[in-house]
C-alpha cells in the first residue's frame, strides 16, 4: 500500500494509528483553522461498496449542523478510490478530563448527557449508528464545548470490530468475542449510560465484583448501585440505559428528555461522592485516536505523483422495580425540540452526480452496455472515462472504445459539453481530458 500525502483536498501530516482496516492521520485544509483527524481506508471502494460508502458519506455530512457533533470537513474517495473521513478535533477528550480531574459533578454530567443524547437522537434520525460512544470519542473544546467524534467506527470500509469492554452492550458480547462488528441504536444508548455512570464515579457490578466478568450474564443483570452523594433519580435513569434487555432501554431522545427535566439535587444517595473514576470506564485509549496529540514520531512521506480525485470530497432491586418503572415511562415517549442548525456547508464538488446518474447518462449517450470507469468532478462539471462496446467486423464479438467526455447539469439533467476544452470548463477537468492545451 502506497503512503499518501493527501486525501482529496486534505493534506496529511502525521500518522497516529494504523490497523488492518484503516490508517489515522493528522491533517489540515487550507481554508480551515486547526487540526483535523483523517481516517483513510486501506481498501478501494469499488462496485456496490463505492455507492454504499458515498451514501453513508452524504448522510454523515448532515450531522455537522449539530452543535455537539464534531464537524465533518471532508469525506469521500481519493483518486485511487480509497475512502477517507476528515473531522474536527481538539487536544482534550473526556477521558483525559476524567483521569486528570476525577468524577464530574452531577450538574455537569447531566449537561453532558443532554448534549450527547440529543446528538445521538440526531444520528439515529437519519438511520445512522455511532457505535463507539466512549470518553475517548467525546471531545472537549474551548469552554468545555462538547463534541461527539468517532463516526468511523461504523463507516463502510472504515469500521472494524471493537474489542469486548465495559462499553459493550450485553447483546453484542458474543459478536465482540468473535471479532464481529455489531451495533444498534440501543447499544449506543447503553454506551452513553455507561459513560455517564462512570463519569460520576460509579462502579458497575461486572467490573467491581470480585471475580466479576464482562460476559457474566448474572452480573450484567444485577442492579446498578447508587453512587454516594449523587441523586438516586439520576442513577435510576442511567440504570435503565444499562439494563441487559435492549428493548427496555430508552431511545436517545427519551433519555435526553428525562435528563433535561430531572431534579439532580433530589434524594442523593448517602455517603461521600467518589474521588476517582474506574480506569476501565475512562480508558487511556479509544476505538481509534479521536484527538490530535502535539507530538508523534511517525511522519508521512510525500506522495511521488499527483492523482486525479476520482470522487470529490463532500462538504462538510427496589432499584430493579424503580428501573422497570422508569423503562415503562421511557417507552411511553416524550419529545423536546432539538438544537437548531448552526452550521452550513458550501462545497461545489458535493454536486457530483451519483453513480446511477452517470451510468444512465452514459447509456443514453452511447447505448446500452456502456460503462463509466472513472470520474472527476469540479464546479458543477464532471469528466468521465467511458467504455463503449462496439461490434467487430462481420458483427461477431465486441470490442471496447474508451473515451473521455465532459458533462454538466442543465435543468437537472446531465448534458455533454460541446467544447470539452472551453474556458468555461474548470481547469481541473480540462487537465483530465486528453488533447486540451492550456
Amino acid at each position: 500500500m502506497t503512503d499518501l500525502s493527501a486525501a482529496g483536498a486534505v493534506r496529511l501530516s502525521r500518522l497516529l494509528h494504523r490497523d488492518d482496516v484503516a490508517a489515522v492521520f493528522t491533517g489540515s485544509l487550507p481554508d480551515e483553522p486547526g487540526p483535523l483527524v483523517v481516517t483513510l481506508g486501506n481498501e478501494r471502494a469499488v462496485g456496490a461498496r463505492r455507492s454504499t460508502f458515498l451514501d453513508w458519506a452524504g448522510r454523515v455530512t448532515r450531522l455537522s449542523t449539530h452543535p455537539h457533533i464534531a464537524a465533518v470537513h471532508a469525506v469521500g474517495l481519493t483518486g485511487t478510490a480509497r475512502p477517507y473521513l476528515a473531522v474536527q478535533t481538539t487536544r482534550t477528550s473526556l477521558s483525559d478530563r476524567l483521569r486528570q480531574s476525577g468524577p464530574l459533578t452531577p450538574g455537569f454530567c447531566r449537561a453532558i448527557g443532554v448534549a450527547l443524547s440529543d446528538a445521538l437522537a440526531t444520528v439515529h434520525s437519519i438511520d445512522l449508528i455511532h457505535g463507539a460512544v466512549h470518553p475517548a470519542t467525546t471531545l472537549l473544546g474551548g469552554g468545555d464545548q462538547l463534541l461527539l467524534a468517532g463516526f468511523d467506527a461504523t463507516a463502510p470500509l472504515l469500521a472494524r470490530p471493537l474489542r469486548k469492554s465495559a462499553y459493550t452492550a450485553p447483546e453484542h458480547l458474543d459478536a465482540a468475542s468473535a471479532g464481529e462488528l455489531a451495533v444498534s441504536p440501543a447499544a449506543d444508548v447503553y454506551d452513553l449510560g455507561t459513560l455517564l455512570y462512570g463519569a460520576l464515579g460509579g462502579r458497575v457490578p461486572w467490573l467491581t465484583t470480585e471475580g466479576g466478568s464482562l460476559g457474566d450474564p448474572l452480573l450484567r443483570a444485577a442492579p446498578v448501585p447508587d453512587i454516594p452523594g449523587v441523586s438516586t433519580v439520576l442513577t435510576d435513569i442511567l440504570a435503565v440505559c444499562l439494563t441487559a434487555d435492549p428493548r427496555m432501554r430508552p431511545t436517545a431522545a427519551q433519555l435526553r428528555d428525562a435528563l433535561s427535566t430531572m431534579d439532580i439535587s433530589a434524594a442523593p444517595a448517602p455517603g461521600r461522592r467518589p474521588k476517582t473514576v474506574a480506569a476501565e470506564l475512562a480508558p487511556t485509549g479509544g476505538p481509534r485516536p479521536a484527538v490530535a496529540p502535539t507530538v508523534t514520531d511517525l511522519a508521512i512521506p510525500a506522495r511521488p505523483a499527483a492523482e486525479p480525485n476520482r470522487q470529490g470530497r463532500l462538504g462538510r432491586t427496589t432499584k430493579t422495580i424503580a428501573v422497570a418503572a422508569l423503562a415503562v415511562a421511557f417507552l411511553g415517549g416524550a419529545s423536546l425540540a432539538t438544537y437548531a442548525a448552526t452550521r452550513t456547508t458550501d462545497d461545489s464538488e458535493a454536486s457530483c452526480p451519483t453513480e446511477d446518474e452517470l451510468a444512465t447518462a452514459a447509456a443514453t449517450w452511447f447505448g446500452d452496455g456502456t460503462t463509466v470507469t472513472e470520474t472527476i468532478c469540479a464546479d458543477g462539471f464532471v469528466g468521465l472515462t467511458v467504455r463503449k462496446p462496439t461490434p467487430l467486423r462481420g458483427g461477431v464479438g465486441a470490442g471496447d472504445d474508451i473515451s473521455k467526455v465532459v458533462a454538466h447539469r442543465v435543468q437537472g439533467r446531465l448534458q455533454q459539453v460541446g467544447d470539452a476544452c472551453g474556458t468555461d470548463v474548470p481547469q481541473k477537468i480540462r487537465d483530465y481530458v486528453t488533447g486540451c492545451v492550456s
